[in-house]
């Protein structure tokens, strides 16, 4: 499956346009994203006879930081090791492996797929909000 991506880039790239002031509601919005494409990896990987136990290990991130004056913000979803040891298995539920079997969990894109209408939603309102 391929997913296209280049509006939320475009977002991405807006983003960085945005007063300061309303960097709270932006955070709340990918924040709140981040919970539901998290919950929908871990509820796609808990419905596989075979890698249930990967569930455990889906968390996110927010990462953030400050450069030449312009604040960064993104949030990495995905199976995380240092959570639980069974992170490693994430890769073969999505896409199989070498030797066959596997790849029986829906991709992560398709949960990121899912929740973007509602995240460009959100976005949309605080925009609005400059009007």
């Amino acid at each position: 499956m391929s997913l296209d991506d280049s509006q939320l880039r475009q977002l991405s790239k807006d983003l960085g346009l945005v007063p300061g002031r309303l960097i709270p509601e932006v955070k709340a919005v990918l924040k709140k994203g981040a919970v539901n494409i998290k919950d929908a990896m871990q509820k796609d990987l808990r419905a596989s006879s075979s890698f249930k136990h990967a569930a455990r290990s889906v968390d996110f991130e927010e990462l953030g930081s400050a450069a030449f004056g312009q604040s960064h913000y993104a949030v990495e979803i995905g199976p995380n090791k240092s959570r639980h040891p069974a992170a490693g298995l994430a890769g073969f539920a999505y896409f199989g492996g070498a030797m066959g079997g596997g790849g029986t969990v829906r991709d992560p894109a398709e949960a990121l797929a899912d929740e973007a209408p509602a995240v460009e939603e959100y976005m949309a309102k605080i925009w609005e909000g400059l009007l």
